[in-house]
């Protein structure tokens, strides 16, 4: 009996690890750089938060394959000067800046990426826009709130939907990939929109890659783990924020794996956080976890910092 358990224990602990581990150490190991350029016989990718960041990475990294770019950004310095630069870098590629605020109104976004695309053919999309809001829920304004989970979930969907469509109809193969957040695996406290934001990123491409296999489309979303960008600019300086920045990644690093990701598989963690957070969900119930921080809130640097304010 007692070695029936043991085996049956075996078999549980590989479903809930080895299956993670297996395609990490597979793409890690023996899966070779691609081009999206040849690999979708593609001319033109759009790639949102294109002016800083992992996004300006993620055009670099596209233009050097030879893909021409739509810059979807903010309409301010940064967004004029990624354009210069990248122009400056790549003059053999074409580049289209679209200076747009994600978080409002979506007709007016919507217009002016569809304007600024309807003689193109899009192949290759990076939804990658997204900023972090951090505090107590009841004391953030609800529209800025909205306003973030327009921005970091919702204008990637209708984003998504149009390309999609504008794919099918032109019987196009490409991609479209997502930048999630390793911190939708656990609860999210103080940053309650972010962490909601990302994780329905992350259910929506699970259900989206299935449906949009017989289109030759490929799906992908990435979790990093904490990245050295302008998303934590505006956040305080929190002890787990600097912890976590002694280890963060490079946004060129994170742009590498998402390209190197595409059509081999859905989801994919990137960093030791992402990989040790994902962990801890497989084993530890999302309902006790929550529960154990319920209890340590007050101690919890964050708590702190954000009780001062309430």
């Amino acid at each position: 009996m007692w070695l029936l358990l043991g085996k049956i224990s075996t078999w549980i602990v590989f479903l809930l690890i080895g299956t993670y581990f297996v395609p990490l150490l597979w793409l890690s190991w023996f899966c070779k750089p691609q081009n999206l350029k040849l690999k979708y016989g593609a001319t033109w990718a759009l790639v949102t938060g294109a002016s800083q960041g992992i996004g300006r990475a993620i055009a670099g990294k596209l233009a050097s394959q030879g893909l021409n770019v739509v810059l979807v950004a903010l309409d301010d310095d940064h967004l004029e000067t990624a354009k210069r630069q990248l122009k400056a870098e790549f003059p053999q590629q074409q580049f289209r800046s679209v200076g747009v605020d994600l978080s409002v109104e979506p007709r007016d976004y919507m217009k002016k990426i569809m304007q600024a695309t309807e003689d193109i053919c899009i192949q290759v999309v990076f939804n990658n826009a997204g900023y972090l809001s951090m505090g107590f829920f009841r004391q953030q304004d609800i529209e800025k709130l909205i306003g973030n989970l327009e921005c970091n979930a919702l204008s990637a969907i209708r984003i998504t939907h149009h390309f999609m469509k504008r794919m099918i109809e032109n019987g196009c193969p490409g991609c479209i990939c997502f930048t999630a957040s390793a911190v939708s695996f656990l609860p999210s406290p103080f940053a309650s929109m972010y962490g909601a934001s990302k994780a329905l990123i992350s259910h929506f491409v699970s259900s989206l890659a299935v449906e949009a296999r017989d289109n030759h489309i490929d799906v992908l979303a990435v979790h990093p783990s904490y990245t050295r960008t302008h998303l934590y600019a505006n956040t305080p300086k929190l002890f787990i924020l600097n912890l976590l920045d002694r280890f963060a990644a490079t946004p060129e690093e994170v742009a590498e794996v998402l390209i190197q990701s595409v059509g081999r598989v859905i989801l994919r963690d990137t960093g030791g956080y992402a990989v040790i957070t994902k962990l801890i969900s497989r084993i530890l119930d999302i309902g006790m976890m929550t529960y154990f921080m319920m209890i340590a809130r007050k101690l919890l640097p964050e708590y702190r910092a954000f009780s001062k304010k309430a």
